[in-house]
């Protein structure tokens, strides 16, 4: 008959219970994994087979009772490690969303508006057709499985453990995630400039020729001038969005590094 000893099945709990809670948290706040279309049990059974990959190599456990209170406070740690992480993944694809924002109402496509189910809230058709094209680029780059290699080397850089947060590793999270913001705004910043010119010009052409109804012919120029740079900048755009996905990796290393 096999015997199992009490500090035998508290070593096992912790294996399993800690861990998992940093990669549930980021599941469910990670970008298009998160996406309520996904059922809660497929990514809980997700979380639950990376753990178990990642759980051979974690270093020593604190010392701890799993429900003790200690115990309940490296699982409230764990909890907001992974949600950092994942909300930082969700700056990424919040700056892509920001600068087709930006892009679409200079464009006038501010009235053309869908309702997204996941965020409720709604988007400018344009936002929602460059967030879709970022996630089929975040997927085939490996994206995801990137995102998940990255997380399982924070339990080497940061363990788990009983100790709390270092203020240098929130103030590094919070320094990326303007550095995201940051690079979306420039992302935006070509087809901004530009439509700004192209106004300029049709406000001066309608004051050598006021008879000129700048209504009905200043949206169409606009909305085909629009298109038609994101048509030509399409390829520079996703070279961007390559650039930002290496930033928000770094930005988990670092951060958890920080912590």
């Amino acid at each position: 008959m096999i015997n199992f000893t009490d500090a035998q099945l508290q070593l096992w709990l912790a294996m399993l219970i800690w861990p998992l809670a940093r990669v549930l948290a980021l599941i469910m706040t990670a970008p298009f994994i998160s996406d309520t279309g996904i059922p809660v049990p497929a990514r809980i059974l997700l979380g639950t087979v990376i753990t178990l990959a990642i759980s051979p190599s974690l270093g020593p456990l604190p010392a701890v009772t799993v429900g003790s209170w200690e115990g309940i406070g490296v699982l409230i740690r764990e909890i907001l490690i992974g949600v950092s992480l994942g909300m930082l993944m969700q700056i990424l694809f919040a700056s892509v969303s920001l600068a087709s924002e930006l892009a679409g109402t200079q464009m006038g496509l501010g009235f053309a508006t869908l309702y997204d189910p996941n965020s409720e809230s709604s988007a400018t058709s344009l936002s929602a057709l460059m967030v879709a094209l970022s996630g089929l680029v975040f997927f085939a780059i490996d994206g995801h499985l990137a995102m998940f290699g990255a997380l399982a080397q924070t339990f080497k850089t940061l363990p788990i453990a009983e100790i709390g947060f270092k203020t240098e590793g929130i103030k590094m999270l919070s320094a990326y995630g303007g550095v995201l913001c940051l690079h979306g705004l420039v992302m935006a910043l070509p087809v901004t400039i530009t439509l700004i010119i192209v106004n300029l010009s049709l406000g001066m052409l309608s004051k050598a020729a006021p008879q000129l109804n700048l209504f009905s012919i200043g949206f169409p120029i606009t909305l085909a001038a629009g298109l038609f740079l994101m048509m030509i900048g399409m390829p520079g755009w996703l070279r961007a969005f390559d650039k930002l996905w290496e930033v928000s990796l770094d930005g988990i290393t670092r951060a958890a590094a920080a912590m």
